[in-house]
């Protein structure tokens, strides 16, 4: 049996971070891969299920330049990852579903900006302005004490910007919901 567990490490040449896949306590991406950036990752909901799972990224930080997918196999009792260079990995099911689940709730690695980032998307994840543009993301490491929200429609891209004192989470979750009552759901009347 293995052993799965994370190691989430700054990445400054991406501007985010990486969940450094490690397998019996060694690091399994190696100097290959960029770990996946941890919203990213935690996001996918298929650690449990039969199919693809992504676990590395290109060293150029792109997800989707060569990004490094496993094939989750789902037994009764176990987890098996496969990949085309004929890897197979055992985990028991339940230790592997609780390093899973520990993971998406360990905010330790975040600084300020990526905690409000985290903060602006729980309130805006399900908005739609006026015009049809739904949430994708918000970004605070774009511009200094700004944070940059993102919608998309067709291919189209919205980008709207809501600056902060860079200090308070409280500060920019006041302006967050003032956008969303202001912009977003006054529109949708």
């Amino acid at each position: 049996m293995n052993k799965l567990s994370f190691n989430i490490l700054p990445n400054p040449e991406s501007n985010d971070s990486e969940v450094r896949i490690l397998i019996d306590e060694i690091d399994f991406l190696g100097f290959d891969y960029l770990g996946i950036d941890p919203p990213t990752f935690f996001d996918q909901n298929n650690f449990d299920k039969n199919g693809e799972l992504m676990i590395g990224r290109c060293t150029c930080g792109c997800e989707g330049c060569a990004d490094y997918p496993i094939t989750v196999k789902v037994d009764e009792n176990l987890i098996i990852w496969t990949s085309e260079n004929e890897l197979k990995l055992t985990f028991e099911k339940e230790d592997y579903l609780n390093v899973i689940n520990l993971g998406r709730v360990d905010f330790s690695w975040e600084d300020l900006n990526r905690k409000v980032e985290r903060l602006t998307k729980n309130i805006l994840k399900n908005s739609i302005t006026e015009k049809g543009y739904k949430f994708d993301w918000a970004s605070a490491r774009i511009k200094l004490n700004t944070i940059t929200l993102s919608y998309s429609k067709n291919g189209q891209q919205k980008l709207f910007e809501i600056t902060w004192d860079g200090k308070s989470e409280d500060e920019i979750e006041t302006k967050v919901k003032l956008f969303l009552n202001n912009e977003i759901k006054k529109n949708s009347h």
